[in-house]
């Protein structure tokens, strides 16, 4: 992995095998990120998703294996957690997506970390069951 930090935010790019929120947890403590939203596209060759059932307020999940172009990969990111969405086109275009507890690079991976200028922590929401930013700080 190597990153670099720009007047934009923080530029990353991936290798094959490396694992994408593992990367992304490297780089919010090395960088010092207490808050900011991030995009990326790339091919991952392993993904786990996830639906949130807001009637039993747990996630269900589901790993992935084969050859995937990521059209779409975004989410915020907070000292106590990162929230990942990602959307993966097939050979056939066909796509799945949901929310990405884990990928695992198979060609690249390009993504822009743009810091919020505040911290972003989460706190339980008891309506959902979800984690949800904390803006009474």
């Amino acid at each position: 992995m190597e990153f670099t930090e720009t007047t934009e935010g923080i530029v990353l790019l991936l290798e094959p095998g490396e694992p994408v929120m593992d990367s992304l947890e490297t780089v919010r403590a090395d960088a010092d990120i207490s808050g900011g939203f991030f995009t990326g596209i790339g091919a991952v060759d392993r993904a786990t998703l996830g639906h949130y059932d807001t009637d039993r307020e747990e996630y269900t999940e589901e790993t992935f294996e084969g050859e995937f172009e990521v059209t779409a990969f975004s989410g915020n990111i907070g000292p106590d957690k990162i929230h990942a969405h990602i959307q993966l086109a097939r050979r056939d275009f066909s796509t799945i997506g949901g929310h990405c507890s884990g990928a695992r690079v198979s060609g690249t991976f390009e993504l822009l970390i743009v810091p919020s200028g505040t911290t972003l922590e989460h706190i339980p929401d008891e309506r959902t069951g979800l984690d949800v930013f904390d803006l009474s700080q």
